[in-house]
């Protein structure tokens, strides 16, 4: 297959790519970078040249793709929020994605599908209500522009493009995410519990995440929105506490809320907010998770 994939250098683009590498498929990357060649495993990647604020000649490479899948997106824990950071953080979701349905629709031989990454903040702080593809949007800053980001990936259906939206949730990495941001403070005999512990975390680990985006390539059926997460959400307090046993390690000082709004002023909400979401879609759709529950999942990256 020729895809073609927009923030593969980010935290789920470079294990996407990773993964990719062992199928002969024809990788192109856009990047804002120079254009250029470079192996991964048995591949040749292809960069090409783009700005994701502006039509240009990165278009043309859409025509003849297969899929193209959409993983760009400012990280919205990158730094302290304020009006300029969120400004930025749907204009990096929304633009470039409106350009890439645009370019999809303007193509000679546009791709049968298209995947287009999204997030469970579309739900808002839900406590601790099951929460499924059926439930409605949230009502805060990120749950606007998650619909906003979703819209504008499902604009290319009408150019007879089947959409994907698997809507993601937190990504368990040993090398970034929640566990890059909990690992040392555990080791340092200092960790716990973010903010009251009671709040649910849509968790997922990486290998799911990756299997899970491609998913919607061998099974022609799953299309539109899908949680992305696994079917056991649990509580911040037992992630913490199952994350300090496997470490060795207690889980007793938990991290206070006036720090997190120190750290992150609005964005904050984001952290101490959690979802109880479950993956109906996909598992109805006949998808099985590597990790579906906390511990194995945990155990893999820390063990």
């Amino acid at each position: 297959m020729k895809i073609l994939i927009s923030g593969g250098t980010g935290f789920i683009g470079t294990a996407l790519i990773k993964y990719l590498s062992s199928f002969p498929h024809d990788l192109l990357l856009l990047t804002r970078g120079e254009s250029r060649m470079e192996l991964c495993g048995a591949l040749t990647l292809k960069y090409i040249h783009w700005d994701p604020y502006a039509h240009g000649e990165w278009e043309k490479v859409i025509n003849g793709c297969d899929v193209v899948i959409n993983l760009i997106g400012k990280n919205v824990f990158e730094q302290r929020w304020n009006e300029q950071v969120k400004k930025e953080i749907r204009r990096s979701r929304i633009i470039p994605t409106l350009l890439l349905a645009d370019a999809i629709g303007r193509a000679e031989h546009p791709p049968g599908l298209f995947i287009s990454a999204s997030a469970v903040g579309f739900y808002g702080d839900r406590n601790d209500e099951t929460v499924t593809e059926e439930s409605a949007a949230g009502n805060d800053f990120l749950a606007d522009v998650v619909r906003e980001w979703e819209t504008a990936a499902v604009a290319t259906e009408k150019h007879g493009t089947r959409v994907a939206i698997p809507r993601i949730g937190l990504v368990l990495e040993r090398s970034g995410g929640i566990i890059g941001k909990m690992l040392l403070p555990f080791q340092l005999f200092g960790g716990g519990p973010i903010g009251s512990g009671k709040q649910f975390l849509p968790w997922v680990h990486m290998d799911d995440v990756v299997r899970g985006i491609l998913y919607p390539m061998e099974n022609e059926q799953l299309h539109g929105v899908y949680n992305l997460v696994s079917p056991n959400p649990v509580t911040m307090k037992v992630f913490a506490k199952t994350f300090g046993s496997i470490l060795r390690r207690p889980s007793w000082l938990p991290v206070p809320e006036a720090a997190l709004n120190i750290l992150y002023g609005e964005g904050a909400k984001v952290i101490l907010s959690g979802q109880k979401a479950f993956p109906e879609r996909l598992r109805s759709a006949g998808y099985e998770f590597s990790f579906p529950d906390l511990r194995p999942a945990l155990m893999n990256l820390l063990g």
